[in-house]
């Protein structure tokens, strides 16, 4: 069976304080999750915010594998937030991320975006990740 976040992290819960905050209701739920429960809205977030990195990495890689395009708000924005991520944890991964990248440019040539700036915009966030792990691995 799989461990949640909170017992591979070894992190304890936020507690409730009586005061609404939504980030901390996120967080203790993203904590109770396995990693393959992890949505893509999670692991978009987890990027975002810089947390729980490597699971979240590694989660994002398995997600564009199978969609290149996905995310929670736009298409692609798993990618981008993926390309933003902690460097220090994303450089562990960038022999599983090259043949994403290589398969994302080939699907993104004959995909339908909503407009041309969608599309610069994604293909160039993949070839400036495409050009960091080239310079990072020779």
């Amino acid at each position: 069976m799989s461990k949640t976040l909170k017992e591979i992290y070894e992190y304890d819960l936020i507690e409730d304080d009586g005061i609404d905050y939504t980030v901390d209701e996120w967080f203790n739920t993203i904590m109770e999750k396995t990693k393959d429960q992890l949505s893509v809205a999670d692991v978009s977030r987890m990027l975002r915010q810089k947390i729980c990195s490597r699971i979240a990495i590694k989660r994002a890689i398995e997600m564009l594998s199978d969609d290149p395009f996905t995310g929670e708000m736009f298409e692609g924005q798993l990618m981008f937030n993926l390309y933003k991520g902690k460097e220090k944890y994303l450089k562990l991964f960038y022999t599983q991320m090259a043949p994403v990248l290589e398969k994302a440019g080939l699907m993104a040539k004959c995909h339908k975006f909503g407009s041309n700036e969608e599309k610069e915009e994604y293909m160039s966030v993949i070839s400036k990740f495409a050009q960091k792990i080239k310079e990072a691995t020779t």
